[in-house]
């Protein structure tokens, strides 16, 4: 009966075996990049740093160690970063002041148009013979204008803007204190201008008469396909004239003999 099967003991590792092994690498320690970066003498390269493989005994890799940046900032001084902050708070303060001025300006001071622009705007609009405007403000933000046509006159308030446009509305007591404005007017008037300034807004007046029983009616003749009507207006300074129907022309003298031969 044969013996049992066991495993051979191994045999002893000859000597040539052990030296053709390479010997294990040994730990060596590694400088930080702290360490090296203070060793290091000024304007020198860093040294490359040896990173071992555990269990490898293989040559390690280099590896270039960071350059530190340089030596560390001082903490800053509470004195000036307060300096800091008291010269940004001084920017910003003379930023809106200089906003604020320039705003003052352009609304307060900033002339907005001129005398002869704003007359020569109205006169085109208004078809007017005479327009004097007369500033109500320094900056000419306000106006009172005075237009005659010929017997009739219209007071205007012109508004101006900063970008310099108007817009006007009707004014009749500004105008009526302002002698550079009263002086427009005409010392008296006609039954001539009057059916001027009628036929100049379309109406076909034939003939215009003062009603001598009131101090500022007037009543013309407007004759028609079949026969001539009569209206009658008020004649005030600085307003526009609205005709209205009326049965007084048979009654005034100067109306009479042109009536007849209308009808």
């Amino acid at each position: 009966m044969n013996a049992p099967f066991t495993d051979a003991p191994q045999a002893a590792e000859s000597e040539g075996q052990a030296a053709g092994r390479p010997e294990p690498a040994a730990d060596r320690p590694v400088a930080t990049a702290e360490e090296r970066a203070a060793e290091r003498v000024p304007g020198e390269a860093p040294a490359p740093v040896h990173v071992p493989y555990a269990r490898t005994g293989a040559e390690p890799d280099v590896v270039s160690a960071p350059v530190r940046g340089g030596p560390r900032r001082p903490a800053r001084s509470p004195f000036w970063a307060a300096v800091r902050s008291h010269v940004w708070l001084g920017v910003i303060v003379i930023v809106l002041v200089g906003g604020a001025a320039t705003a003052y300006w352009g609304l307060r001071v900033h002339q907005r148009i001129g005398e002869a622009t704003l007359e020569r705007g109205i006169q085109g609009r208004e078809n007017a013979s005479t327009v004097r405007c007369v500033e109500q403000q320094s900056n000419g933000a306000v106006w009172a204008c005075g237009l005659v046509y010929t017997a009739e006159s219209l007071c205007l308030i012109a508004n101006v803007n900063p970008a310099g446009d108007w817009t006007s509305k009707p004014g009749v007591d500004l105008c009526s204190n302002r002698p550079e404005l009263t002086a427009l007017l005409p010392p008296t008037i006609s039954p001539g201008a009057v059916e001027a300034d009628l036929r100049a807004h379309g109406s076909n007046v034939s003939k215009c008469a003062k009603i001598p029983t009131a101090k500022v009616r007037w009543a013309c003749l407007v004759p028609g396909a079949s026969s001539t009507s009569c209206v009658e207006l008020r004649v005030v300074p600085w307003v526009l004239w609205s005709p209205a129907p009326s049965p007084v022309c048979p009654h005034l003298p100067a109306l009479q003999k042109p009536l007849k031969k209308g009808t």
